[in-house]
């Protein structure tokens, strides 16, 4: 009889661990998962943060007139290596089954199987900027990382033309 106590209550101390350890796995992914998708629209932010303003800004800044300014790319610019300001990555995204994930060098990048990114560039001025400086000097970027669940991240920054 005392036998069969013990092993009643060895089986639900058994089932009552392996629950939590179910549970801690299952919740445990996706820090990894949310880890390696900061890493993917950091990187992205980061390199087209570098690059210029816009096409017609001179070379080390400068401000520009915002009737030249516009979005997207200009002739000449249809793969990522053009691309020489931000506005040229609106529209652009990789992780797909026609463009795998790269780096800035064009590297496949491995262990992000699943993931994928996409680049908007858009005309806004962020809450709190001056009032009397136009929205078309403010270049708001956001790149949202897609990853294998199915949620997405999204990653903002603004380029100004002050």
């Amino acid at each position: 009889m005392e036998t069969i106590i013990s092993i009643i209550i060895v089986a639900v101390a058994v089932v009552g661990i392996l629950s939590v350890i179910y549970n801690v796995t299952q919740k445990g992914i996706n820090p990894v998962m949310e880890l390696k998708a900061c890493e993917l629209g950091q990187a992205m932010i980061d390199e087209i943060m570098l690059k210029r303003w816009d096409e017609d800004t001179p070379l080390g800044g400068g401000h520009i007139d915002v009737s030249l300014a516009n979005i997207g790319t200009e002739a000449g610019e249809t793969n990522r290596e053009d691309f020489d300001d931000v506005d040229d990555y609106d529209g652009y995204s990789d992780g797909t089954s026609s463009e795998p994930l790269k780096d800035e060098a064009g590297n496949v990048l491995t262990g992000f199987t699943g993931f994928s990114r996409s680049v908007t560039v858009t005309f806004e001025k962020p809450t709190g900027a001056p009032s009397g400086i136009n929205t078309n000097n403010y270049k708001k970027i956001t790149v949202k990382v897609t990853l294998p669940t199915g949620e997405e991240i999204n990653f903002v920054s603004y380029k100004t033309n002050i």
